[in-house]
């Protein structure tokens, strides 16, 4: 049960630090061939961007987990009351949007596994890059239903569970 917990709470987390740590150690092998052995290498780059592609989609479930995401709050600071009501049409409409878009993203996941396309510079199968879309939507909506079924259970704690 503390496996679980400790998933809960440290999972996109952990996965975005070794993302971090491997784009660094890419990049910095990257500046080492370049500069030092003045022979560059072709994947670094491609990798790179496809480990921020990766990012950027754990970090969209990340931000949902502790309502850290961007918005835009006119109206919730003009009228403070209106901040929580807001703030479930929001998930609502977040929650709505992941929904629609699982399904066309999982279409181009497949597609790339029928057409065995891959990159161009390390051979990888490209459907690797793009499930990270679905992944994101995914986790996403477990985040969007984990945030209500604590609050609706009285077991808010934290800013993770706030509206």
């Amino acid at each position: 049960m503390k496996v679980l917990s400790w998933l809960d709470k440290h999972f996109e987390e952990t996965i975005m630090i070794a993302i971090v740590w491997i784009a660094t150690a890419v990049s910095t092998l990257q500046v080492v061939m370049r500069y030092v052995f003045t022979n560059s290498l072709s994947w670094p780059e491609e990798l790179n961007r496809y480990l921020f592609i990766w990012f950027s989609y754990l970090a969209l479930s990340y931000s949902v987990r502790y309502n850290c995401h961007t918005r835009i709050d006119i109206l919730e600071t003009l009228i403070p009351k209106l901040k929580k009501p807001l703030g479930v049409v929001c998930d609502v409409g977040f929650a709505l949007f992941c929904i629609y878009m699982i399904q066309p993203g999982w279409n181009v996941v497949a597609q790339l596994i029928e057409s065995g396309q891959t990159s161009s510079a390390m051979r990888l199968p490209m459907y690797v890059v793009y499930f990270s879309l679905f992944c994101g939507l995914i986790l996403s909506l477990i985040r969007l239903v984990q945030k209500y079924v604590r609050i609706f259970l009285g077991r808010g704690k934290g800013k993770e569970e706030t509206l």
